[in-house]
């Protein structure tokens, strides 16, 4: 500290000569998986539990241990959803996955005791056991993608993921997967 003209002053230029790196790093890892399609408008599930994903019907034999009316969705080449040609052309598929394919997932996480299965030629995983009918077409279900759970509903005789058709691929293999575990037919 100096002293000019009796008045007390401070130096303060002490201290600032600090060696700061000024070069943070500021990358960010941006290597997430792109090829998962999450719709905006997906509402986030708040509480996914052990009860939600695990109900008495999700076990061995689960096709006929479900408490509801099914075996009507599916056994048709093609949906008969009304906007499915045209969709389904822009987007390069002809079918979805087989009630088949998906009853397999079904029964091999069942006998693993896994509470998902990966959604057919998607990154989507379903958590089957959260599939609830709420009408006699209509489901509700939970879905897990990038890294988020979702709940979401869908009406499988008008083929509407959210009240709305699907917009890719994608959203309609989840439909299809979903209404194939709540009303289709099971082995």
């Amino acid at each position: 500290m100096n002293r000019v003209g009796g008045v007390g002053t401070i130096n303060r230029n002490a201290g600032l000569n600090r060696n700061v790196n000024a070069n943070l790093n500021r990358t960010v890892n941006r290597n997430i998986n792109r090829n998962v399609n999450v719709n905006r408008n997906w509402n986030r599930a708040v509480n996914v539990n052990a009860i939600g994903v695990r109900p008495g019907w999700a076990r061995p034999g689960w096709g006929v241990a479900r408490p509801w009316n099914h075996g009507w969705y599916g056994g048709w080449a093609t949906p008969s959803w009304g906007w499915w040609g045209a969709s389904a052309a822009a987007w390069g598929v002809g079918t979805l996955a087989t009630a088949a394919i998906i009853n397999s997932a079904v029964d091999a996480a069942v006998a693993s005791s896994q509470t998902v299965i990966v959604v057919p030629n998607t990154e989507y995983q379903l958590l089957f056991g959260t599939v609830q009918p709420t009408g006699t077409a209509t489901v509700s279900f939970d879905v897990s993608a990038d890294d988020n759970v979702f709940q979401l509903s869908a009406d499988c005789q008008s083929g509407l993921l959210n009240g709305q058709q699907p917009d890719n691929a994608q959203e309609a293999e989840l439909l299809n997967a979903a209404c194939q575990v709540a009303f289709g037919t099971a082995s």
